[in-house]
């Protein structure tokens, strides 16, 4: 007799499912960042500075890393279908009173709503995902998911600034809030019911995260994602350091992001089949590649002979750009991959992991923010690169053995 997974798996449109829960991706990630974009423009309109502003992207990251697990295990109780309209919805009216905020407290409000949503809605839309597939294709749903991440970092992001710069930041937030009705529309529509994810678990959330596999796939996303954001929340300072013209900046970043989605789509092709040897070796590269950022940033002060320019600079930052491109394209990989080692590492819960990885990656961005901030005070933006290293280094020696990565 087939299983339950399996005959919701022959029921369900899994591919419209999949496309679906991609775009959710999309327009959540982009409603997480559009504030970046539109940060002047927002400042000026609520009369505030734009570091007051900029704590509407913090705020809303520590909610994120304070809710994802308790707020994960309380929806657990809920079929993930009605959980997740409700979270799309929030994240819409936080959009949309967003947009009509006149002042900053009430957009702060607003911000810490998104965040509360979002905290859910990455851990039950990993899960949702994966209950759809076999088990060798556990890695392939998690792919589709942070596709929506990726996208919205190259394309999603750039469209909000661009919209709100034309017509106003308070029509890009519209257009999201619109969108993610539509997709909480579809959502309704296309995802089949079924029982909540409490009643057939093995195990509750809560004691699921307290599992020692789980907690040291978190700990590496923690200490990966601290050396990765120490850079690159400066990387423009760097790329600025090596000589990249002010205007070039964003199509260097547009080329860090296209790589992205090429390394995405590899993770994507290897993750079911050879996962810890994949995450190993997207691991190291982002080490090797972070410490080729710092040793270029003191190239032209060390070998200021070197043929080819490297005394003015060109080659180096020729390179420079090559190697940010280059890193944009293993980073794209780790999502992917340590999502579905933390889903393998904790095989009882399938919105444990989704919601510890969302929590840890918060952690890494904030705290890789505030490192950054105080090593940018006392050095060069090429120290921030061997720091990232470092870092990278450090959690390439923590990851899991094979055996983890097989369950």
């Amino acid at each position: 007799m087939a299983t339950t997974r399996e005959t919701r798996t022959r029921q369900t449109p899994v591919g419209g499912v999949l496309a679906l829960f991609t775009a959710a991706t999309f327009a959540a990630i982009t409603t997480e960042m559009l504030p970046v974009g539109l940060l002047p423009l927002m400042s000026s309109s609520f009369g505030v500075s734009d570091s007051r502003t900029g704590l509407l992207v913090s705020a809303y990251a520590a909610v994120v890393v304070l809710a994802s697990v308790p707020l994960t295990a309380v929806v657990a109780r809920w079929p993930r279908r009605t959980v997740l309209v409700a979270l799309l919805v929030a994240y819409a009216a936080s959009n949309l009173v967003l947009a009509a905020a006149d002042g900053w407290w009430v957009a702060l409000a607003c911000r810490l709503l998104a965040g509360l949503a979002h905290a859910g809605f990455f851990s039950v839309v990993v899960g949702a995902a994966v209950a759809l597939v076999p088990p060798d294709r556990v890695g392939r749903a998690v792919a589709a998911v942070s596709a929506g991440n990726a996208l919205a970092l190259v394309g999603g992001v750039p469209l909000g600034t661009a919209l709100g710069t034309a017509l106003g930041w308070r029509w890009a937030f519209v257009v999201a809030a619109v969108v993610l009705l539509l997709l909480a529309a579809a959502t309704l529509v296309l995802l089949p019911k079924a029982p909540a994810p409490a009643a057939s678990a093995a195990v509750p959330v809560l004691q699921a995260v307290r599992e020692r596999p789980l907690q040291r796939v978190a700990l590496v996303v923690v200490v990966l994602m601290l050396g990765h954001f120490t850079l690159w929340t400066y990387v423009s300072p760097l790329l600025l350091d090596v000589g990249v013209p002010a205007s070039g900046v964003g199509l260097v970043l547009l080329g860090y992001g296209g790589a992205g989605v090429v390394g995405l789509l590899l993770a994507g092709a290897v993750v079911d089949r050879h996962l810890r040897g994949a995450t190993v070796s997207a691991v190291a590269a982002t080490a090797l590649l972070l410490l080729a950022l710092g040793l270029l940033g003191v190239a032209p002060d060390l070998l200021p002979g070197l043929p080819g320019g490297a005394g003015s600079g060109d080659l180096v930052r020729t390179l420079t750009v090559a190697v940010v491109v280059a890193w944009g394209a293993a980073f794209g990989m780790l999502p992917t991959l340590l999502q579905t080692l933390a889903l393998r590492a904790s095989p009882a819960s399938e919105d444990a992991a989704p919601a510890l990885v969302n929590a840890s990656f918060n952690v890494g961005i904030a705290g890789g923010g505030l490192v950054g901030a105080q090593v940018l005070l006392l050095a060069e933006p090429s120290v921030l690169a061997l720091v990232g290293a470092a870092g990278a280094g450090l959690a390439l020696a923590l990851l899991p053995g094979r055996s983890a990565a097989r369950r």
